[in-house]
């Protein structure tokens, strides 16, 4: 009897060691398979995976706002045009404000607390220099700025914006007649009627202004100006700049 329990103790023994042996494997395996997806290298690719999927949903998810109708201040952020036509967005930083009605044909944007603007505009006819008279847009809009009598300008420098090749000036008022007023009022030069009626484009003697000229967005002749008085334009460019960088043009 006693040789019968030290056989049944032995076969007991042996059965607990297998599963001990057995359990242990199984943790092992558990830990080494917990360490290939979630640890050292392999963990963080595939956090980094999910993580990029998510911000990049976010990024797709984030939805240029419509730029105010009327005079406001803009959060930082993308704004699209819903009026002008062809249709462009553009991202603006803190400072920048919404300065005027937004029409077909024209955009305006101020800093809030330094002089300073950037327009965007679609011009299809401008005034004779030196009379209200309003003629057809010339094909060569950069030689009319040049060749305008009241109008300096510096030497023309080829630029991109968002893909579409055009020109760059430099533009100052000089040379203006003694008591010359037009429809802008004095020491001022009239450019360009606007859709608007009594708005229009026009230049200021007192500043110095950078004017883009566009000839085919989407077939329109677009010019993007951004002015600040004289004294301040080499501090304002870089802002104003910076804004026109961002454009896209479409919806």
């Amino acid at each position: 009897m006693a040789e019968e329990e030290k056989q049944m103790y032995s076969r007991r023994r042996m059965v607990w060691q297998a599963f001990r042996l057995g359990l242990l494997v199984t943790l092992v395996g558990l830990a080494l398979s917990a360490c290939a997806g979630g640890g050292g290298g392999g963990g963080g690719g595939g956090g980094g995976e999910e993580q990029a999927t998510a911000q990049g949903k976010t990024r797709e998810g984030t939805k240029s706002q419509h730029l105010p109708e009327y005079e406001k201040p803009l959060r930082p952020g993308e704004y699209r045009a819903e009026v002008f036509k062809p249709s462009v967005s553009f991202h603006v930083g803190k400072g920048w404000a919404n300065t005027a009605q937004e029409l077909p044909d024209f955009i305006e944007l101020a800093r809030q607390e330094e002089p300073g603007y950037l327009r965007f505009a679609n011009v299809k006819v401008v005034y004779k220099p030196g009379t209200q008279n309003v003629q057809e847009a010339p094909e060569d809009l950069v030689g009319w700025f040049e060749h305008h009598p009241y109008l300096k300008t510096s030497k023309p420098e080829p630029v991109t914006v968002e893909g579409v090749k055009g020109v760059q000036i430099d533009v100052l008022v000089e040379d203006l007649p003694q008591d010359f007023l037009g429809r802008c009022g004095v020491e001022c030069v009239d450019v360009a009627p606007l859709s608007g009626g009594e708005q229009g484009v026009f230049f200021k003697e007192a500043n110095k202004r950078r004017v883009i000229v566009l000839e085919d967005v989407k077939g329109e002749t677009v010019t993007i100006d951004f002015s600040t008085p004289v004294v301040l334009f080499d501090k304002f460019a870089p802002k104003a700049q910076k804004v026109i960088d961002t454009v896209r043009w479409g919806g």
